[in-house]
């Protein structure tokens, strides 16, 4: 059989595992880098959707105002206490 004769000296093994760490730092530095961006960008986000949240809360406090404020009389469709002989009318005739 064929024996291939690996023979490594203490200086390259001890300049491959440092070359080794530095790839693996290297590799780990850019996932953080990735990961950090993607949340700088969901903050940037969260933050837009939630001044548009307050914008339109802002408009909503606006027209209520605006209607509360307005002098136009509000007609109620049944007044409390008042009989009406209509629905005694239909009472009756459900009865029968």
């Amino acid at each position: 059989m064929f024996t291939i004769e690996l023979s490594l000296s203490l200086l390259s093994l001890i300049l491959i595992s440092v070359g080794a760490g530095l790839l693996g730092f290297a590799l780990r530095g850019r996932q953080l880098r990735k990961k950090q961006y993607k949340i700088s960008a969901l903050r940037r986000e969260m933050i837009y959707n939630h001044s548009y949240i307050l914008e339109l809360e802002k408009e909503n406090v606006d027209l209520e105002l605006q209607l509360r404020g307005m002098k136009t009389p509000v007609l109620p469709l049944k007044i409390a206490g008042k009989e009406y002989p209509e629905e005694n009318r239909r009472v009756a005739d459900a009865s029968i």
